[in-house]
């Protein structure tokens, strides 16, 4: 990448996650506290039609009461609170996106020539078969791990209805997390360091997003990987649509039973995860061989393109 000095460093890459985060954060607050306040107040209601002097008891069960049906339907909508606050980040990444890439002209740093469009039907296969083999991986890590979040979080996931998946756990939340992660990050990383520096730091912020321990490790091994396509294709339309590809596949396989079709038997398991690696692997040998698109890193990093930093 070209150099860029920025004023301040440290709160160029900063500010956006935290503006990121408190977007996410200050949204989602507000749709939780439109669903729950109606419904908190509903149950005083009926507790003050009951007993006109309620105790100090009577309004503590009350207010465990309402609690405990807002967390409920918190839990029942939340693929929809959070695909909701993550399009709300994609303003935010959007103008910084665009800012960033006047930037770039400005110093006169040249685009990167972008693959074309009939060379992302290898990051197809790639990704509908690796969201195969990667989820039998984590299947079975969970039967290791026995990690309960996970459990959990996966519960809530596909708790929503297949559209609601597909549009939000499929597309709304891929791409705002590429435009964060990749189009904001690793790009501005990218900005004054080599690829594997600027790939590990971004690809480690964003396993930190997740809330359990195989979806941190996952989230790390595949933000590397999104990486790696940013700079091969030259655009973050790529590791957006890997995203995509690999969410909607794990969508689709788990509300059609293929998911739980292989899970019963460990020979189909073990053969599925084999396979969609193998498969994976000439994709991937196939998008590495892929020249003259992407990032150039310049004579000096590639003089060092042995060294990890």
């Amino acid at each position: 990448m070209g150099r860029i000095q920025r004023k301040r460093p440290f709160w160029s890459l900063a500010g956006p996650l935290l503006g990121y985060l408190l977007i996410r954060g200050v949204v989602e607050f507000c749709i939780q506290l439109a669903i729950s306040f109606p419904r908190m107040m509903n149950v005083y209601y009926e507790m003050f039609e009951v007993n006109a002097s309620p105790t100090m008891d009577d309004l503590t069960n009350a207010y465990v009461q309402a609690f405990q049906t807002v967390l409920e339907v918190v839990a029942e909508y939340q693929v929809e609170i959070a695909s909701v606050s993550a399009l709300c980040t994609v303003i935010l990444t959007g103008i910084l996106f665009a800012k960033d890439r006047k930037l770039e002209r400005a110093y006169g740093i040249l685009p990167p020539a972008k693959a074309p469009v009939k060379e992302y039907w290898k990051l197809l296969i790639f990704g509908a078969a690796g969201s195969v083999s990667a989820s039998c991986l984590m299947a079975m890590a969970q039967l290791v791990l026995a990690d309960g979040r996970y459990a959990q979080t996966s519960e809530v996931m596909y708790s929503a209805g297949l559209p609601v998946q597909l549009i939000g756990l499929g597309v709304i939340i891929p791409i705002a997390e590429e435009m964060m992660f990749r189009g904001i990050l690793f790009r501005r990383y990218r900005e004054n360091q080599r690829f594997w520096y600027s790939a590990l730091c971004s690809s480690l912020i964003f396993s930190f997003m997740h809330t359990n321990t195989i979806q941190m490790i996952y989230g790390f091994l595949a933000g590397l990987m999104f990486c790696y396509l940013y700079d091969k294709f030259g655009s973050i339309k790529a590791p957006a649509f890997l995203h995509i590809v690999l969410n909607v596949s794990s969508v689709v396989c788990t509300e059609t039973g293929v998911f739980r079709w292989l899970g019963v038997d460990p020979i189909r398991m073990a053969g599925a995860t084999i396979g969609g690696a193998f498969i994976c692997s000439v994709m991937f040998v196939l998008i590495q061989r892929l020249e003259g698109f992407g990032t150039q890193d310049s004579p000096r990093e590639k003089e060092h393109s042995d060294d990890l930093f």
